[in-house]
C-alpha cells in the first residue's frame, strides 16, 4: 500500500459511521423521537447538526479536500507560464542554430551575451589546465560528467574562457579527478595542448541552475554539481590569467561514433541539434482538471448528519477519490527535475 493510501485509510478509520436517515434521530435523541418533535426537541436537533457541520469542516480530510483545489489551479498557472517559456525558447534556439558560425570576439561584451545564446562561434586557442568536473550527467544513458578546461586565446589577444569539452564516463572522470590518468587534451603532466579552431555553441546563464534538491558544490574536491560559471572561473584562475566568465559547449563534429569516444576515454561533444521537449501543455491540463476531483466530496462534508447520501459505502468512494488526487503529487516532482535539465 502506498504511502497516500495508508496516510487516509488510517485518517478514515477514526470518522465515525454515517446514519442514514431512517434510523438516525430514534438512537440518537432517545424514544422522545417518537412521539414527534417539540419546540426543545427542534432546538436540540439544529445545534447537534450545526455543531456536527462545524465538526466536519475541522476535519483533517476535510482541510485536505479544500486546500487541494488551491494547490492544483496554483500548479496548473505554474504550467501554463512554463509553457509559454518554452516556446519562446524554442523559437530562439531555431533562430540561432540557422544563423551560420561567427567568430568568438577577443573581448566579449558579457551584457550582450545572452543575446547570443544557442549561437554558433569559432574560436581558436589551448586547452589548459585546471579540469574541472561538472555531474552527474548521462549520455546514451550511460553516467558520466562534463569535461569542462580552460581555453587560452591569448595569442590572438583574447581572453581565456570556459570549454566543455564534452561528456567522459563516470571511471574516466575519477582517474581524472585523483591524478591516475591524464586530462584528455592535454599533455601527459598537463602540458597545454596544440593551437585549435574549436566550433562550440554558447550557452544559455541560467540563474536559477542551482534548485533546493541540487547540493553545493565543492570545489576543493572538484565536484561541480551545477554550471556555477563565475565561480568556476575564478577557481580555475580567474583575473591572474586574463579570464571571463564565459562557458561555450564544443560541438560534436560526428567523424566518430560517440560510443567509440567513450570507450577509448575521450570527451563527446553535444550534439548540432537541439531537441526540447515540450509537455507543458499536457501537465497543465493535467493539474487544472484535478481541481474538480474534490468538489463533491466537500459538497458532501457539508451536508447535516441525517442525509441519506452519508451512507458509508458514498464516503469511502469519495475519499478513494481524494487519494487518487494526493498521488499526482509526484509530477509535480517529477516535472520539476525535469524542468532542471530542460534549461
Amino acid at each position: 500500500m502506498s504511502r497516500p493510501f495508508a496516510f487516509f485509510s488510517a485518517l478514515r478509520s477514526t470518522l465515525p459511521k454515517r446514519p442514514l436517515a431512517s434510523s438516525g434521530f430514534a438512537s440518537r435523541f432517545g424514544a422522545n423521537a417518537g412521539a414527534g418533535p417539540s419546540r426543545n426537541a427542534s432546538h436540540h436537533s439544529s445545534d447537534v447538526v450545526g455543531g456536527g457541520i462545524v465538526s466536519t469542516l475541522f476535519r483533517p480530510i476535510t482541510l485536505i479536500l479544500i486546500c487541494a483545489p488551491i494547490l492544483t489551479g496554483y500548479l496548473g498557472v505554474w504550467q501554463i507560464q512554463r509553457l509559454k517559456w518554452k516556446v519562446a525558447l524554442i523559437e530562439e534556439v531555431d533562430r540561432n542554430l540557422a544563423k551560420d558560425p561567427m567568430v568568438l570576439p577577443a573581448q566579449i561584451n558579457l551584457s550582450a551575451l545572452p543575446d547570443f545564446a544557442f549561437r554558433r562561434v569559432l574560436l581558436r586557442g589551448r586547452f589548459t589546465g585546471p579540469a574541472l568536473l561538472q555531474g552527474p550527467q548521462t549520455r546514451e544513458g550511460v553516467p558520466g560528467y562534463h569535461l569542462i578546461l580552460p581555453f587560452d586565446r591569448s595569442e590572438s589577444g583574447g581572453t581565456t574562457i570556459l570549454l566543455n569539452r564534452g561528456f567522459i564516463k563516470t571511471a574516466v572522470g575519477d582517474e581524472v579527478r585523483t591524478g591516475a590518468r591524464p586530462v584528455p587534451g592535454l599533455g601527459p603532466n598537463g602540458e597545454p595542448s596544440e593551437e585549435v579552431v574549436i566550433e562550440g555553441l554558447v550557452t544559455k546563464a541560467d540563474p536559477n541552475a542551482k534548485s533546493t534538491f541540487t547540493p553545493d558544490n565543492k570545489p576543493n574536491e572538484n565536484r561541480w554539481y551545477w554550471k556555477d560559471i563565475p565561480a568556476m572561473a575564478e577557481d580555475a584562475g580567474g583575473e591572474s590569467r586574463n579570464f571571463q566568465p564565459v562557458l561555450i559547449d564544443a560541438i560534436d563534429q560526428g567523424d566518430v561514433l560517440a560510443s567509440i569516444l567513450m570507450k577509448q576515454g575521450e570527451p563527446v561533444g553535444r550534439l548540432r541539434e537541439i531537441e526540447l521537449r515540450n509537455q507543458h501543455m499536457t501537465y497543465a491540463i493535467t493539474w487544472s482538471k484535478a481541481p474538480s476531483t474534490p468538489v463533491l466530496p466537500i459538497q458532501q462534508l457539508s451536508k447535516p448528519f441525517d442525509a441519506p447520501e452519508w451512507s458509508q459505502g458514498i464516503y469511502d468512494g469519495k475519499v478513494n477519490e481524494i487519494v487518487g488526487a494526493v498521488n499526482l503529487i509526484p509530477m509535480l516532482q517529477a516535472d520539476m527535475r525535469r524542468a532542471q535539465l530542460e534549461q
